[in-house]
C-alpha cells in the first residue's frame, strides 16, 4: 500500500510541475532593430506594492508562506530578462547618477501582487505601471505566472519578468 501512495504522490508532483507556464524569453519576437543601441533602466517606485496578497485555497503546507523581497526579486527579473533577450536592460536605484543622458529611464510601480490558489493551479498576477521619466508616458501591463504552487520568490520573479516583457512589446509599437 505504501508503494501505491508513493507512486500517486510522484505522479501528482509531476502533473503540478508540468502545469507551470514557461517564462524563458530566449526565443522572443522583440524588434531587435528598435532596441539596438538603447539602454533601458528600471527604477522601482518606493510606493510599489511590497507584499503578496494571497487568496483562494491558501494553506500552510511545508511551513507556510514567506514574503519575498520585492525589490530584489524585481532586480533579478530585469537581469534575467536582459540575459534572455540580449537587450541592455538594467535595474537602478537612483537615475540621477546616470552618466548616459541618452538612456531611457522608467519609474516602475508595482501596483498589485496577488496569488490566487485554486484547486490545482495557483496564479500569481502582478500589475505594473511603467512611467517614462523623460516624457511622462505610461504603459500598464500585467504579468502572470501559473503553477502548481512553488517558491514565492521564483513565481514573483517570473510574473514580473512576464510583465516587463509585455511592456517591451508595447514600447516598440
Amino acid at each position: 500500500m505504501n508503494q501505491s501512495k508513493l507512486l500517486l504522490l510522484i505522479l501528482v508532483s509531476i502533473i503540478l510541475v508540468s502545469c507551470g507556464t514557461s517564462h524563458n524569453y530566449t526565443s522572443n519576437n522583440l524588434n531587435k532593430s528598435f532596441y539596438q543601441g538603447k539602454s533601458i533602466y528600471f527604477k522601482l517606485n518606493p510606493k510599489s506594492q511590497n507584499q503578496i496578497n494571497f487568496s483562494g485555497m491558501v494553506g500552510t503546507v511545508l511551513g507556510g508562506i514567506i514574503q519575498p523581497n520585492v525589490k530584489e526579486t524585481f532586480k533579478k527579473s530585469i537581469e534575467e530578462l536582459a540575459s534572455e533577450t540580449n537587450l541592455k536592460l538594467k535595474f537602478i536605484e537612483n537615475s540621477e547618477k546616470l552618466i548616459d543622458k541618452e538612456s531611457i529611464v522608467f519609474d516602475t510601480d508595482i501596483s498589485e501582487i496577488s496569488w490566487h490558489f485554486g484547486f490545482s493551479i495557483a496564479t500569481l498576477k502582478t500589475n505594473v505601471i511603467y512611467k517614462n521619466t523623460n516624457n511622462g508616458n505610461e504603459v500598464i501591463t500585467n504579468g502572470i505566472r501559473k503553477s502548481g504552487g512553488g517558491d514565492e520568490m521564483n513565481n514573483l520573479k517570473k510574473s514580473l519578468k512576464d510583465a516587463t516583457f509585455k511592456f517591451l512589446k508595447e514600447l516598440e509599437k
